[in-house]
């Protein structure tokens, strides 16, 4: 048995209300390329290959602090939501997956993303995790989050202006 790899994967949940159209919040969410738009923390994303959306499609994004990820989804629902691996997670994350979903009720559309993982180094990692690597991967998911809900609702104050001004 490998010890160096814990076998517990962490599994992280947050969730935003947004107060703008459901397909302006999809169309925000569905740019897979374009996360760098909203998310504060990636300095740069683009996709890489020619597949646009779907199963497959897959981008990558330099971090502010320096560093790249790549990402594949693996399961995309149009208008809902999609997931994907991360290749290349900062050490000592291994196994890195991520889902993106967003529904849209009474006005307000909520997106909600999670993150699965797990650590290397055994004990060790674990008490990485314990200690940092969670607070680091919240604060993150939160910011996304903010920065979302911030690009989309600024987006649709934007529309709603034109929208009057005609």
């Amino acid at each position: 048995m490998n010890t160096d790899i814990s076998l517990e994967m962490q599994v992280l949940t947050e969730q935003i209300e947004i107060l703008a159209p459901h397909l302006m919040v999809w169309a925000a969410l569905e740019d897979f390329g374009g996360v760098s738009d909203w998310a504060p923390y990636m300095n740069r994303s683009k996709l890489v290959g020619s597949k646009q959306t779907g199963v497959g499609t897959r981008r990558i994004m330099h971090h502010d602090l320096g560093f790249n990820f790549e990402e594949m989804v693996t399961h995309w629902v149009d208008g809902e939501g999609y997931s994907f691996d991360v290749y290349r997670a900062p050490y000592p994350m291994i196994n890195v997956h991520e889902t993106w979903s967003t529904e849209h009720k009474n006005g307000l559309s909520t997106v909600s993303t999670q993150v699965n993982y797990g650590m290397r180094l055994g004990a060790i990692g674990r008490l990485l995790d314990w200690a940092l690597v969670r607070f680091i991967v919240r604060r993150e998911m939160r910011a996304g989050l903010r920065g979302l809900k911030q690009h989309v609702e600024r987006e649709a104050e934007k529309a709603s202006a034109l929208q009057y001004a005609d």
